[in-house]
């Protein structure tokens, strides 16, 4: 799917590759990686749009087909519902500058400041609201870290968290992220060394991979245990900005993170 996510790929076709049905591949993969093969393919396919969209000048129309779309008006649905803004909103500078990306190949954090910030300026959720509390293990390699502990409503996001915290960690750390709208939600940690920003460190992920119920009356604690991104984890890349909502100034561009590819 890395591979040939510009192609019309079917899940016949990915099945075939490893020799099963697509109906036992669909239920291994789905189990393995959490996700059903077209949503991680999808996050394949959006991740490399949002690349394009933010480090190219190329028109939409030239992005959706070189991202396995074959239809203008199709891929500016599937992403501006997916993402919650359009492909053309998705180039505002305040995007880049809050930007936060997860993947095999390449990861990038804002600083830690810049995130709380973001944070408050972060209109609270419309209706009931609660929170979550929980806790964050890194690796001792990470060291004393940046971590953003974010809620999602699906387990591969497009878009912004519905709520967040940000925190200084060493081993385990505990949170609280408040103004969480009621709903099922994934929580998902990132983390990367602080002062970390020369481009050669690493990036800590971990998951709560199923949905956690948040209500009213019910006490939601949540343990993530973080490793470093692996090749096989869906690409993340997700904005802290809230491009429709006015920003008091402009944020310095977030510093990056490159892994090297083995």
């Amino acid at each position: 799917m890395h591979k040939r996510y510009c192609d019309p790929l079917t899940l016949n076709e990915i099945a075939a590759e490893v020799f099963v049905s697509p109906y036992h591949f669909s239920r291994v993969f789905s189990r393995a990686m959490g996700v059903t093969p077209g949503k991680y393919l999808t996050s394949v396919r959006l991740f490399a749009a949002k690349r394009l969209l933010l480090t190219t000048a190329l028109t939409v129309s030239d992005i959706v087909c070189s991202v396995g779309y074959n239809s203008v008006g199709t891929f500016t649905s599937r992403f501006t519902r997916a993402v919650g803004m359009s492909p053309t909103q998705y180039r505002d500078p305040k995007v880049a500058e809050l930007l936060v990306v997860a993947s095999h190949e390449y990861s990038c954090l804002p600083p830690l400041e810049e995130m709380r910030r973001a944070r408050r300026l972060q209109p609270r959720p419309q209706g009931p609201s609660h929170s979550i509390s929980g806790a964050v293990d890194l690796p001792d390699e990470a060291g004393e870290s940046d971590v953003l502990v974010a809620v999602f409503p699906d387990a591969i996001p497009q878009g912004a968290p519905v709520a967040y915290e940000v925190l200084s960690a060493k081993g385990r750390a505990e949170f609280t992220i408040a103004d969480v709208p009621t709903g099922p939600h994934v929580v998902i940690a990132l983390a990367v060394p602080t002062g970390d920003r020369t481009r050669s460190g690493h990036m800590f992920i971990g998951s709560s991979r199923h949905p956690v119920t948040i209500a009213r009356g019910l006490r939601t604690y949540v343990h993530l245990s973080l490793s470093e991104v692996q090749e096989t984890d869906a690409p993340i890349a997700v904005t802290l900005a809230e491009p429709a909502v006015s920003v008091e100034s402009r944020f310095s561009r977030s510093a990056c993170i490159r892994q090297t590819v083995a």
